[in-house]
């Protein structure tokens, strides 16, 4: 039964103003926000455009982006069939009222599928770009400018440069307070925390301000101290000054701008009226983790004619440390109608009732945030795993071998039988050493983990299934305890992989890049050549390179030359096509994968490989500028779990336990949930950041005690209050780490020196005798006598009152809150493995081209590729193409390939490329002088031959430049038809003409294959009966390529053309250059096997259609993003194959129009969605 306050998805929709969705952890948030947004199209003819869903991550805004798409086409389903599935119950008011409205929902929300590239789901930072965008010069913002992911680099040039100029011209500047008894690069390292601190939260106050009247402690003057907070003043407007100079935007600037412009006072109000015309539902999703800057934007923007819902759990408030401010969110959420969910979906009902036993009622940092009661669906499992207890706490008593270097004092708990057996005393006193407490917790960790393996099932009976590796994830507070987990791990034999777990800059693999790069910028030098010969690229072996070895000068000089060819085809190639190469020459992976290790090595070097090819776009750069853009990106990695791109991935596909930190788990979820460390609390670093009565306030002179500056609390006082928030950070994200779990969750304390103020403490033993929670606040900083009274409660029980209090919280949930101590030393378990019957064979090494082995049918496609499927055996196993099939490779090897029957002789123009050479290497060279050439030169007959010579230099080709020349030329002046408007080459602007565009799309996902035959079924359903390509539809989905298809698809289109549209705007058109010969050597009348009715055939015989699908689906995807307003029916042009050697300028004969030698075809847009649809899911829509 649905509650007062809980959300119905089948109630009545607001017609405007704001509503406050509340979501615990595992209650569906996504699915109901999705939800939300299906009923406003189909219910209130909500257009695409007219919807705004704005997240905080790309991820998350990737993931909505696909599941309301989803979602459409599962309302289109519903209210064509009638049929409302169980798994949707709120599709049910889809088919409410008479059969009109019914239809009217239908039509809304085919529209909507057909428009929703209209739709703005973003980031925060996206749609602020994209507003200021469509405010132009109306909203202030400079115009222009480049949007970079990450501004630090200016920063710390900014930093680097003021503390330069202030030492250089006296020694007395390391006077100031901050740098008392510190050397100059710690100055410079608080300097530039300062400055991050204050770009990282817009709208935070800085302190203390000087004017304000200061009193500064220690002695130190106020000259010093002001001068101190100048410097931090003075490095943060020269940031803001050097990224204008430099045209470039951060994102702090972006969120700025916007909120400038709709709270201007001259053009605020045009710049809200032009939002709220465009956006009618704006649903604001992860709301507890917007600043208030961000929350201006939203209030300013949008008024009382917009429907505002906001999304969020301010118990998983956690990103405190990038400019969150979850006061922020209570403050706008005050007074405003609030809904919750109250069902979670994610765990078993035994887990959700243990962990409300562990952590119902406790407040998170603040009443307004507390654990509150939520219920499991009728569906829900009670016990998955039923051999142990859903939650399970293990804890480390103060055993004599895990005590620190202070004298203990002891409590006898045990007469002992002999006077050395000392693990029956406990102190009472002393904590436990935090080091081996961690070492303790780990050998018992790996144990568990091999226990669960070995002898833990789902289900009973015929049905149990073994538990396996890849159900168990480690949270973990930080990188370094990752590191720690994976070790321990891999000494018990358990397969483990690391997630989300730090920049991919900041490993080993990346000095092997540095180190490799070096070598090639400097082949001459040795001692650089000999270093990368050490490397995993070369991997010499030491005695090889000795100096002192004999045959080690002609191996180094045989490394040098190998250097001074990869950098020179570094410089000629793209990064990752040059990759690719040296992947395969130097034996990467079989050397790699021969090691234990190995595939977490390989993995972080491909990613390193794609995210320099993704900052260095193109081909041309130099091992130097390659160097450079890695060094800039390994002086960017720091260990924030939101690097994007540069975020470690995951290492094998192959079964294995997850270590992640518990930030970056937010929001998935794992079968079993190990937790080893929540009982520490960490340092705080960095300047004190804490909420004041006006806001958010950052002390920039945290190491400096002083008073006033424009700030009521003392120095104790400001650190109490950052400490609160602190503690208050942990909580929630212990709250986090607790509710992660579907089946089982481990969690392990120890009273370390860090334990007595740490989250898990307070959860634990801050309780009444009952196990109630007491909530003990901290002392208030306004009602403090002393700076001696401000106390944050803080927890030392002996192991007796450990005992106690752990057995009253798990005695208010019996039985399903299990409660064990954790040995000193645990012995080594080793897993053996999955039992022989599930044991997967082992596999071969082999280059997998980076595709996952679960899957044989993920590689890396190209047309190519799959049409040689019709004459060669698939083997899930042949190596992926390395590099995209670019202009002339798709043609035929074999010059007298001969596909079109010869039609009406001709009489007529001559046909000078009819006999000259054929075959890939032709198609090749004649690719490259169609992209290079300008078509608009004033001398095109001059133009053509220079670069037709220029070419040959680099491609020996056995051809007469003036005769292929004199052909292009031809070809270039050659009406390409109707789809052209009519239009040649040569009419063509370079503007107006993009060359070989590359494209790398991925297809399916997951464990899904797209069936070859798909493509065809999808023709077939959406050509007309006429169409000249239906009979080859026909032959596709008959099985004209028995091959499944995963992963990637990737190529280059020759060209596409924009060319002006009848009704105003323009068309793009796919070009694909043939040099194919469809005419019999030495035919008298070459033409006539041009014929279009002719090229028909030939294009079916090589497949071509298909390609032409491939690259039309690949144009709709880049139009998508690239083009505004881009509708598919208008914008898409077609394609036309240009068979060069049937294209003779003016002269060309035409048929029905249409000129020889040129093949054209307009896919219907619906078919283009329909492929798009089918590569991106898997499933024909």
């Amino acid at each position: 039964m649905t509650q007062q306050n809980e959300l119905d998805l089948k109630g009545a929709l607001p017609l405007s103003g704001r509503l406050v969705v509340e979501a615990s952890a595992g209650t569906g948030k996504t699915y109901s926000l999705t939800a939300l947004v299906v009923r406003y199209v189909a219910e209130r003819n909500v257009a695409a455009s007219e919807l705004l869903v704005v997240t905080f991550t790309r991820a998350a805004a990737a993931e909505l982006r696909d599941r309301t798409r989803k979602a459409l086409f599962d309302a289109r389903q519903v209210v064509v069939s009638g049929e409302v599935p169980e798994r949707h119950p709120w599709m049910g008011s889809l088919l409410a009222g008479h059969e009109g409205e019914i239809e009217a929902r239908l039509n809304n929300i085919e529209q909507a599928i057909s428009t929703f590239d209209d739709a703005t789901i973003t980031t925060i930072h996206g749609f602020c770009q994209q507003a200021l965008r469509q405010l132009g010069l109306r909203s202030g913002a400079r115009l222009g400018s480049e949007l970079v992911e990450n501004t630090r680099d200016v920063v710390d040039e900014v930093c680097r440069d003021l503390v330069v100029q202030r030492l250089a011209p006296q020694a007395g500047a390391l006077s100031w307070p901050a740098m008392k008894r510190n050397a100059p690069n710690k100055v410079l390292t608080q300097l530039t925390e300062a400055v991050n601190a204050l770009l990282n939260n817009p709208g935070a106050h800085p302190a203390p301000q000087v004017a304000a009247g200061i009193v500064p402690a220690n002695h130190d003057t106020i000259e010093r101290l002001a001068d101190w907070v100048a410097v931090v003043d003075e490095a943060v407007k020269r940031v803001r000054e050097r990224r204008s100079d430099r045209h470039e935007l951060g994102y702090d600037d972006l969120v700025t701008q916007l909120r400038d412009a709709v709270t201007d006072e001259a053009n605020g109000e045009e710049a809200r009226r032009m939002l709220q015309s465009r956006y009618r539902l704006v649903l604001v999703d992860e709301f507890q983790d917007t600043d208030p800057v961000q929350w201006q934007i939203f209030d300013r923007a949008f008024g009382d004619g917009q429907v505002v819902i906001t999304v969020g759990d301010p118990k998983q408030a956690i990103y405190r440390f990038r400019g969150a401010d979850v006061h922020a969110y209570l403050r706008a959420t005050s007074g405003v109608d609030k809904k919750e969910l109250l069902t979670n979906f994610r765990s078993d009902r035994e887990l959700v009732e243990a962990t409300l036993g562990l952590i119902g009622g406790v407040h998170l940092g603040d009443s307004r945030i507390a654990v509150t009661p939520v219920r499991t669906p009728e569906s829900a499992p009670v016990r998955a795993l039923p051999a142990g207890a859903p939650l399970q706490i293990r804890w480390v008593p103060r055993l004599a071998e895990l005590l620190g270097n202070k004298p203990p004092t002891w409590e006898r708990i045990a007469k002992p039988a002999t006077k050395s057996r000392l693990a029956e005393y406990v102190t009472l006193g002393s904590k436990v050493s935090s080091p081996r407490a961690r070492r303790a917790i780990l050998g018992d960790l790996a144990r568990t983990v091999v226990e669960l393996l070995e002898n833990e099932h789902y289900g009973e009976g015929t049905s149990a299934r073994r538990v396996t590796p890849g159900d168990i994830a480690v949270l973990v507070p930080s990188h370094a305890n990752a590191e720690q987990v994976v070790g321990a791990l891999n000494r018990a034999g358990v397969p483990v992989v690391r997630t989300r777990t730090g920049s991919v800059f900041a490993t080993a693999a990346a000095q092997q890049w540095r180190v490799l790069l070096a070598a090639l910028e400097r082949p001459a030098y040795a001692p650089l050549v000999r270093a990368a010969g050490l490397g995993v690229f070369l991997h010499e072996a030491p005695a090889s390179l000795d100096p002192d070895s004999p045959g080690s000068t002609a191996r180094v000089a045989e490394l040098q030359q190998l250097c001074a060819r990869w950098a020179d085809l570094l410089a000629d190639r793209s990064v990752l096509t040059w990759y690719d190469h040296v992947r395969a020459e130097s034996g990467l992976v079989e050397h790699l994968l021969a090691d234990l290790t190995g595939e977490r090595e390989l993995t972080d070097l491909d990613h390193i490989a794609e995210v320099l090819a993704s900052e260095l776009p193109g081909s041309g750069h130099s091992a130097a500028a390659v160097r450079r853009c890695l060094e800039r990106l390994v002086g960017e990695s720091d260990g924030s779990d939101d690097l994007g791109p540069q975020m470690r991935r995951i290492d094998s596909d192959a079964e294995a336990v997850q270590v992640t930190t518990l930030h970056a788990c937010k929001g998935l979820q794992y079968p079993i949930v190990l937790i080893p460390f929540s009982w520490s609390m960490p340092s705080n670093k960095g300047p004190l950041i804490y909420n004041g009565a006006e806001g958010r306030v950052i002390d920039v002179a945290t190491k400096q005690g002083w008073a006033g500056g424009g700030i009521p609390e003392s120095d104790k006082g400001r650190e109490h209050r950052s400490n609160i928030e602190r503690r208050a950070d942990q909580l929630r994200l212990l709250y986090v780490g607790l509710t992660r779990g579907e089946h089982r969750t481990v969690v392990w304390w120890a009273p370390g020196k860090d334990a007595p103020k740490s989250a898990l403490t307070i959860v634990l033993f801050d309780r009444d005798e009952h196990g109630v929670p007491l909530n003990t606040p901290p002392t208030d900083v306004d009602s403090a006598v002393t700076k001696s009274a401000l106390k944050i409660p803080s927890f030392e029980p002996t192991d007796t009152e450990v005992a106690a209090k752990l057995a009253a919280l798990s005695g208010r949930v019996p039985g399903l809150i299990d409660v064990s101590t954790v040995p000193a030393r645990t012995a080594v378990s080793r897993w053996g493995g999955p039992p022989a019957a599930t044991a997967p064979a082992t596999l071969a090494i082999a280059d997998a081209g980076g595709r996952s082995a679960a899957n044989p049918a993920w590689r890396r496609w190209s047309f190519t590729g799959i049409s040689r499927t019709r004459d060669e055996p698939y083997s899930p196993m042949s190596p992926s193409p390395a590099a995209p099939v670019v202009g002339g490779l798709d043609e035929p090897g074999n010059v007298d390939d001969v596909a079109a029957p010869r039609h009406t002789p001709l009489s007529g123009p001559a046909v000078p490329l009819a006999d000259v050479a054929a075959g890939t290497a032709f198609g090749t060279l004649v690719h490259e002088v169609l992209e290079k050439f300008n078509p608009t030169s004033a001398d095109l007959d001059v133009e053509l031959l220079e670069v037709v010579e220029a070419a040959l230099r680099r491609n020996r080709v056995p051809v007469d430049a003036g005769v292929l020349a004199r052909g292009l030329v031809l070809a270039a002046n050659t009406p390409l038809g109707p789809l052209a408007g009519g239009l040649r080459l040569a009419d063509i602007d370079r503007a107006d003409r993009l060359a070989e565009l590359e494209f790398d799309l991925p297809l399916a996902s997951g464990s899904r294959q797209i069936a070859s035959a798909d493509i065809g079924r999808v023709l077939l359903a959406t050509l007309d009966g006429a169409d000249a390509m239906r009979p080859y539809a026909v032959e596709l989905a008959a099985g004209r390529f028995a091959v499944d298809l995963a992963g990637f698809l990737q190529g280059s289109i020759d060209a596409v053309l924009r060319i002006p549209a009848a009704g105003g705007g323009h068309r793009y058109l796919v070009v694909d250059y043939k040099t194919n010969r469809l005419h019999a050597r030495g035919a008298a009348d070459p033409l006539a096997s041009y014929h279009p009715d002719l090229l028909v055939p030939a294009m079916e015989h090589s497949d071509y259609p298909l390609q032409a699908l491939l690259y039309s689906v690949a144009l709709h995807r880049y139009l998508r993003w690239r083009l505004p307003g881009y509708e598919p029916s208008k914008h898409l042009g077609g394609i036309a194959y240009l068979f060069v050697r049937g294209m003779v300028g003016a002269a060309t004969p035409t048929h029905d129009g249409v000129p020889y030698g040129v093949f054209s075809w307009q896919p219907p847009a619906a078919a283009v969605l329909a492929l798009e649809e089918l590569f991106a899911t898997g499933r024909a829509a």
